[in-house]
């Protein structure tokens, strides 16, 4: 993979941020919920976000960026 530009990066960098954000939100709402349908719902959703980062992270093959 050629090497990322300094705004590719900086883009990158951004989103990783904002997933790692969701994980943590998503997974707090889970552990706070009472109904167990809706934490269901949170831990999904958190775990769409962990596997989006997942991916981010994957297709830099190793490149560091945070």
């Amino acid at each position: 993979m050629p090497g990322l530009t300094e705004a590719e990066l900086m883009s990158l960098r951004e989103n990783l941020s904002n997933e790692l954000l969701l994980i943590q939100k998503f997974g707090a709402y889970a552990q706070q919920c009472g109904d167990p349908q809706l934490k269901q719902v949170f831990s999904s959703i958190q775990q769409a976000h962990q596997r989006h980062f997942e991916t981010l992270m994957r297709h830099l093959g190793g490149q560091r960026v945070m």
